[in-house]
């Protein structure tokens, strides 16, 4: 390739066209995998610092005003990620027994040393049912990673290279693996390759070179999910090979955005520099491809034409496709503007309530080392998440077509929501279930920019990926089950109801701590 310089402006093209579907797609992969898009952490070693400013200006419950002028001067522009909570790295959690395990997996990021941490506890400390649970934690991880994060890192591959050519692309394309039921065969190639890629760190330089080397694998895996690793390994080395340095060259013209990111609050990076990148990715594997198709030895493996030459239709036509989708995973796939009906509503609430539910627990588990009940009620549901999916779901309907006005119209509907029954709750009960002074952009504490622009990202996801999604699996449930499910729900829920109003969920995590 003589030059990168033609494919930035495809890939803006590309990244305009349904704008706010493609940050959705990384919002949702990057959220769900965590998966390094924090840019400013990346570049800088100063996070712990950050976290202790941010902890000292939350302690002294500032305005927004006073927060950025001291952040300017204390950290003379650091940048400064606020997706971090008040404790600093280098403090331990030390509340419960969840704390002991999660400190021993996460103390090195590493697997491997999780394993090395609980055969230490077995073996030369004789605490057996701490290394049982470290070790549980560790396999649940490995799994996640090896079947779930991979996969989905190749479906965004997927989703970014139909994305060039068919408009019409839903985002039910970071699926990709589960619906042509490749899985394992992609697991282990991901596999092996980041094993691969772990050795050659060891080396350093070599890193380096290998991780440029092994950059078109998943773009591969995205084309041909049934490729072996060896074809796979093969095929990016001479795709790459001269071309390393260009793919550098690609990375190294996001440092100015990156070093803006952090004065923006990473807003810069979420609308702008994290999906642009992806699409500008999708530009450069296309176009060493159709380059070096003919030179590759196995490059009748590199199979979908379909990628590169446009088939005259809205989305990618599978039906064409040389990859088979099997008829049993056809329910992976999303219709947006299809109506809910029936008990549907009923179950989404429970269904939105009880992940808001497991998502504030886990939150707290990790950071606080201790199993905290969230919410005012007992039961394991946050009702304001659940009326939050059916605001987004039913009351914007009107707005599916158009993913910016979803945008923010969720931001505004959902940000009420979270406003008015914080002071609700604090009228009837005195007290808060939540606090976000202290963070920028908030409103009395109730409300902030950080939470709203997760709640339209969210909105968009919802809308888009995962209500159509969760209603094609609640079809799969027999209809008398399903009655018979939600009448269950709706009682324990109401008994809830009246025992919370009586006794109100309170205590250390829940509401001490809050003003």
């Amino acid at each position: 390739m003589k030059s990168i310089k033609p494919l930035y402006k495809p890939a803006f093209q590309h990244l305009k066209t349904h704008y706010f579907l493609n940050i959705m797609i990384v919002f949702l992969v990057g959220f769900i995998l965590h998966d390094g898009y924090q840019y400013a952490t990346n570049w800088t070693n100063t996070v712990s610092e950050q976290e202790q400013v941010i902890y000292e200006l939350r302690e002294e419950r500032l305005t927004n005003s006073d927060i950025l002028r001291e952040l300017v001067a204390k950290q003379k522009l650091i940048p400064i990620d606020f997706s971090l909570y008040a404790e600093t790295s280098s403090e331990k959690y030390t509340m419960g027994y969840f704390s002991v395990i999660v400190n021993e997996v996460t103390a090195s990021g590493s697997l491997g040393f999780g394993i090395l941490n609980g055969l230490n506890k077995i073996l030369f400390q004789g605490k057996i049912a701490e290394s049982i649970m470290i070790f549980i934690m560790v396999i649940l991880a490995a799994l996640f990673w090896v079947f779930v994060k991979n996969m989905l890192l190749i479906g965004r591959c997927r989703y970014f290279l139909e994305r060039r050519l068919y408009p019409g692309t839903k985002p039910d394309r970071i699926l990709f693996v589960y619906k042509t039921g490749s899985m394992n065969n992609t697991a282990k190639v991901m596999l092996l390759r980041s094993v691969r890629q772990t050795l050659w760190n060891l080396t350093i330089i070599g890193g380096i070179i290998k991780y440029y080397e092994y950059k078109m694998i998943p773009y591969i895996l995205a084309e041909n999910p049934n490729i072996s690793s060896k074809e796979a390994f093969s095929i990016s080395r001479q795709m790459i090979n001269g071309d390393k340095f260009r793919s550098f060259l690609i990375d190294l013209s996001f440092l100015p955005g990156v070093l803006l990111d952090a004065a923006t609050f990473h807003l810069l990076s979420q609308f702008f520099l994290n999906p642009y990148k992806e699409c500008l990715y999708a530009e450069f594997y296309a176009a060493l491809r159709e380059q070096k198709k003919a030179k590759i030895a196995e490059s009748e493996l590199l199979y979908d034409e379909l990628l590169v030459t446009f088939a005259g239709s809205a989305a990618y036509p599978d039906e064409k496709s040389p990859t088979p989708h099997p008829e049993k995973h056809r329910w992976l796939t999303t219709d947006y503007e299809k109506i809910y009906t029936g008990n549907t509503p009923i179950l989404f609430f429970f269904l939105f309530s009880f992940i808001g539910w497991l998502f504030e627990v886990c939150f707290y588990l990790v950071n606080e080392g201790s199993f905290i009940n969230r919410g005012t009620m007992t039961g394991p549901w946050l009702p304001i998440y659940g009326v939050g999916g059916l605001v987004i779901i039913y009351l914007l309907k009107p707005l599916r077509k158009k993913p910016a006005l979803l945008f923010a119209s969720a931001f505004v509907l959902c940000g009420s929501l979270e406003y008015f029954t914080s002071w609700i709750l604090e009228q009837i009960a005195h007290k808060r279930w939540w606090d976000y002074t202290g963070y920028f952009m908030n409103i009395n504490g109730r409300v902030c920019l950080e939470g709203l622009t997760v709640f339209g990202l969210a909105g968009v996801a919802v809308t888009y990926f995962i209500a159509p999604v969760t209603d094609n699996l609640l079809k799969q449930i027999p209809n008398k089950k399903r009655k018979i499910l939600c009448t269950v729900l709706l009682i324990l829920f109401a008994v809830d109801c009246v025992w919370s109003v009586i006794h109100p969920n309170t205590g250390n995590g829940i509401t001490e701590g809050f003003y």
